[in-house]
């Protein structure tokens, strides 16, 4: 009989980074999974109704979107990206929120693969320093 395996997909792109970077990546992955899902949610959770009978007539007309619940992780990301430079920031906000391949995200900031390839490490560098791992 034979023996269950356990496939474990791991993500090809972390091969050869070191431990420190692997655990910026990570995050930064997180990151963009929350940024994504989040968009996802362009419909209210509640309606106007439901609104009005869960807190009254008062509660149910504050204006203004509710406010968004970022987990602690992705926050202190999300802080780390906003205080990168423009072209770094735009590197990475690609890379972690589109589903490209490689070269479709280097023409889209008018870069070679390489020199993209190098922005973006250069990027996880920063956001290391940022975060203090």
């Amino acid at each position: 009989m034979a023996a269950a395996v356990d496939i474990v997909m791991r993500d090809v792109r972390a091969n050869r980074m070191d431990t420190e970077t692997r655990v910026v990546h990570e995050r930064l992955e997180q990151w963009g999974r929350w940024a994504k899902d989040s968009e996802a949610r362009a419909w209210p959770e509640a309606t106007l109704l439901g609104r009005v009978i869960e807190q009254g007539a008062s509660g149910a007309s504050q204006q203004g979107k509710p406010p968004v619940q970022i987990p602690e992780a992705v926050a202190v990301i999300d802080a780390a990206v906003s205080r990168l430079g423009a072209i770094d920031r735009g590197v990475v906000q690609t890379y972690y929120l589109r589903w490209e391949p490689i070269e479709v995200m280097a023409n889209r900031h008018s870069m070679r693969v390489r020199q993209f390839q190098n922005v973006l490490r250069r990027a996880r560098w920063r956001i290391q320093l940022l975060i203090k791992i």
